[in-house]
């Protein structure tokens, strides 16, 4: 019982990973396509993990948005919760 509950909480976790993952990269895409245009986001896409750390900052310093913030950041706390928890469940085979 404690693998499938475990394994429950794991899937969710990646599940999630998956799901803020994109959500993430659409928001933070429109955000820099806003910002520099088409060839800025072109760039952007470039430098995928520059891109992906500071454009939520950017969002909540400049506009006052706290929701791409909470997705990209939120989501993997999130996301990595849920499978450090179904791995304390699960336990030593």
């Amino acid at each position: 019982m404690r693998k499938i509950v475990g394994g429950f909480f794991t899937v969710v976790g990646y599940i999630a990973i998956a799901a803020f993952g994109l959500w993430g990269l659409v928001i933070e895409l429109a955000i820099i396509e806003h910002v520099a245009g088409f060839w800025g986001m072109v760039v952007g896409f470039m430098i995928l993990p520059l891109m992906l750390t500071v454009t939520p900052l950017y969002a909540l310093i400049a506009w006052g948005n706290w929701f791409p913030l909470l997705i990209v950041y939120g989501g993997g706390i999130f996301a990595f919760t849920m499978i450090g928890v179904g791995g304390l469940i699960k336990g030593d085979d």
